[in-house]
C-alpha cells in the first residue's frame, strides 16, 4: 500500500519557496490535479491558519480525492533557529512546552471545525513531536499521526495509529539549484540536500519496490511547494506516473 502525503503551510510563513511560488495552497491544487490524472488518493497536512486566511483556495482542494490533516496552527508561530535551540534545551522538543503544544493543537482543531472539517489526522511541523504531543492528540480525538521517520511499519500505540515516513523526504534530500561538491559534505545541513532530483526519484522507486517485497506500506512525503519550486511539477508528474502502478490510500484508510 502507498500513502502519498504532503505538507501545506500558510502564506504568512514567508519561506524561500513561497517567495518564488506564492501560495502553497494554490500550488497544492496543481499537485492534486496531477494525482487525479493518475487516480491517486492523498493526505495533505495543512496549517490551521490556511483554513482561516485562504478559505476559498482550500475549498478548491476538497474537489479532489484528498483528506486534510492538522499541521500545527502556523509552524509554532514562525519559529527561528534561536527559539528552536531554546525549546530543544528546555523541553527536549522543538514544539516547545506541553502547555504551548496543547494550545496550538486545540487552536488548529478549532480552525478545522470552523471550516466544517474533522481533524482526524496530524503531522507536527518539522516532525517536532514528542510523547507529550501524542497524549494531547489522543485527548482531542486524533486517530492517525505521521511524523516519525524511519524504515518502520505502521503501528498502533495507545489510541493512535502511527504511519512513519519511510521514504527519504524530498525537501530534506534534494539539492536546490546546481549540485556542488559542498552539498555532498557529510556535515552539510539536511535542509540543503545532497542529491539531485533525479537521484531522489531513483531512491524513491527502489525503496517502494523494496517495501513491496517486505510487505511494508510506503509512506511518502512530497511537498507541493517543493515540486512547484523545482520544475513546476515535472518531476512530480513522473513520480505520480510511477506510483499509479500501486494501490494508493489516504492515511485514515489504513487497516493494520
Amino acid at each position: 500500500m502507498i500513502y502519498v502525503t504532503g505538507d501545506v503551510h500558510s502564506r504568512s510563513i514567508g519561506g524561500w519557496e513561497q517567495e518564488k511560488i506564492g501560495s502553497e495552497v494554490i500550488a497544492s491544487e496543481k499537485y492534486l490535479e496531477i494525482l487525479k490524472k493518475y487516480q491517486i488518493s492523498c493526505t495533505l497536512f495543512i496549517n490551521g491558519k490556511c483554513l482561516e486566511n485562504e478559505k476559498e483556495n482550500v475549498e478548491k482542494l476538497l474537489k479532489y480525492d484528498v483528506e486534510l490533516g492538522g499541521h500545527t496552527y502556523d509552524n509554532f508561530g514562525g519559529i527561528n533557529i534561536f527559539k528552536s535551540y531554546l525549546n530543544r534545551k528546555r523541553f527536549k522538543c522543538i514544539y516547545g512546552s506541553q502547555n504551548f503544544q496543547k494550545k496550538d493543537i486545540e487552536k488548529t482543531k478549532k480552525a478545522f471545525e470552523k471550516f466544517g472539517l474533522k481533524m482526524g489526522s496530524w503531522r507536527t511541523h518539522a516532525f517536532g513531536s514528542n510523547e507529550k504531543t501524542f497524549k494531547i492528540l489522543e485527548k482531542v480525538n486524533v486517530e492517525y499521526v505521521s511524523d516519525l521517520l524511519g524504515d518502520v511499519k505502521p503501528f498502533k500505540k495507545n489510541k493512535i495509529i502511527h504511519l512513519p515516513i519511510n521514504i527519504p523526504v524530498d525537501q530534506n534530500t534534494i539539492a536546490y539549484g546546481e549540485l556542488m561538491p559542498k552539498n555532498r559534505d557529510v556535515f552539510t545541513s539536511c535542509t540543503k540536500g545532497r542529491i539531485t532530483p533525479e537521484e531522489w526519484f531513483e531512491i524513491l522507486k527502489k525503496r517502494v519496490k523494496e517495501n513491496e517485497k517486505k510487505k511494508i506500506s510506503s509512506v511518502i512525503l512530497i511537498h507541493p511547494a517543493t515540486m512547484a519550486f523545482l520544475d513546476d511539477f515535472k518531476l512530480f508528474e513522473n513520480v505520480a506516473k510511477f506510483l499509479s502502478k500501486y494501490e494508493c490510500k489516504k492515511i485514515s484508510e489504513i487497516i493494520l
